[in-house]
């Protein structure tokens, strides 16, 4: 039996099977856990944690090498809207909630008890931004 280890999360369908796509033409063995009933009923995708990346366990570090050098590559070619330089990275802020009940909402409607949220970030003038102009 193949043991398979979920590399990320998709909320969005089309963002996932590009993803897939991307690291089966690269000769990873993968597939999107939940992918059908996410696009049945993308209201199930908090309560059950989006589309999951699940990839052979034997080839994770190689899927996540092949998926930082496409981010990577994508981001040199988007312009900052501040300084107009080429120096974008993703930049991952995780906040806890500060009561209990602001924890245990978030767990219950996004499957985590933390905030996290991904920010561009251009590396030459620092501006931070949610997304990409």
């Amino acid at each position: 039996m193949m043991e398979f280890v979920q590399l990320r999360s998709f909320d969005n369908y089309i963002e996932a099977n590009i993803v897939l796509n991307m690291l089966q033409h690269g000769d990873i063995v993968c597939h999107l856990k939940d992918e059908n009933i996410i696009t049945i009923d993308p209201f199930l995708s908090p309560a059950i944690g989006g589309m999951k990346l699940m990839v052979h366990h034997s080839q994770v570090a190689r899927a996540w090498e092949l998926m930082e050098k496409a981010e990577a590559q994508y981001l040199k070619t988007i312009a900052c809207p501040v300084c107009k330089s080429h120096q974008l990275g993703l930049v991952s802020i995780t906040k806890k909630h500060k009561c209990k009940l602001a924890a245990f909402a978030s767990m219950v409607l996004n499957g985590r008890s933390v905030e996290k949220r991904k920010v561009y970030r251009c590396g030459q003038c620092g501006y931070d931004f949610k997304e990409l102009p």
